[in-house]
C-alpha cells in the first residue's frame, strides 16, 4: 500500500478515535450524540467504499484498480475468497453497514447494543479477509483495507457508546415539561 494511501487510512482512524474519546468525555446526551454522528459518517463511507467495489466488480466489470497503482485490487478480487455464499464480498458489505447505520440511527439500549454486536461482527470477519488477503491470496486491496479501517473504528466506536451509555435510558424520550 502506497504511503500516501496508508496516511490517510491513519488519518482517518485517529480523527474517529479522537470523536470517540470526545464523546466519551463529553457524557450525556451531548457525548452519545457525538458518538452516533461518527458511527453514521464511518458508516457512509463504509457504504461509499464497499458500494465502489460492488459498481466496479458487478456492474462496469472493469479490470480493477488500486488507487495507488499495483495490482493488488485485482488479484484479490479474483480470488476465491471474493464472493461467500455465491455473493460478492462488497455486497455483504453493503448489508453490514447497512444494517449498522440503521442500528446507530435507532436509539436506546437495544441499539446500542445492535450496533455492537454487528460491529463485532464485521470487525471479525474484517479479521479473517485481511489473514486471507496476506497468508492465501498473498496480495492486498487498497479498498479491502479502506473497509477494514472503517469497520475497525466502526467496532471502536460502537464500543464506547455501549460502555458509556448502556442502562442510561433511552435518549429519545420526551424530558418533562416544567409546568
Amino acid at each position: 500500500i502506497p504511503i500516501e494511501i496508508g496516511a490517510l487510512f491513519i488519518v482517518v482512524a485517529v480523527v474517529a478515535l479522537g470523536f470517540a474519546i470526545w464523546g466519551l468525555r463529553t457524557g450525556g446526551t451531548r457525548g452519545e450524540k457525538i458518538l452516533r454522528v461518527t458511527a453514521m459518517v464511518l458508516c457512509g463511507l463504509g457504504l461509499l467504499v464497499a458500494g465502489y467495489i460492488a459498481w466496479k466488480a458487478l456492474i462496469v466489470k472493469e479490470p480493477f484498480q488500486c488507487a495507488g497503482g499495483g495490482g493488488g485490487c485485482a488479484i484479490v478480487e479474483q480470488s476465491k475468497y471474493a464472493r461467500f455464499l455465491g455473493i460478492h464480498m462488497s455486497v455483504w458489505g453493503l448489508i453490514g453497514y447497512s444494517m449498522i447505520l440503521g442500528a446507530t440511527l435507532w436509539k436506546g439500549d437495544n441499539a446500542r447494543l445492535a450496533a455492537f454486536g454487528l460491529s463485532l461482527f464485521g470487525f471479525t470477519v474484517t479479521l479473517v479477509l485481511r489473514y486471507l488477503e496476506l497468508w492465501e491470496i498473498n496480495a492486498a486491496c487498497q479498498w479491502c483495507w479502506a473497509s477494514a479501517v472503517l469497520m475497525t473504528m466502526l467496532f471502536v466506536v460502537s464500543t464506547c457508546r455501549l460502555i458509556k451509555y448502556y442502562g442510561t435510558g433511552d435518549d429519545d424520550e420526551a424530558e418533562p415539561v416544567p409546568a
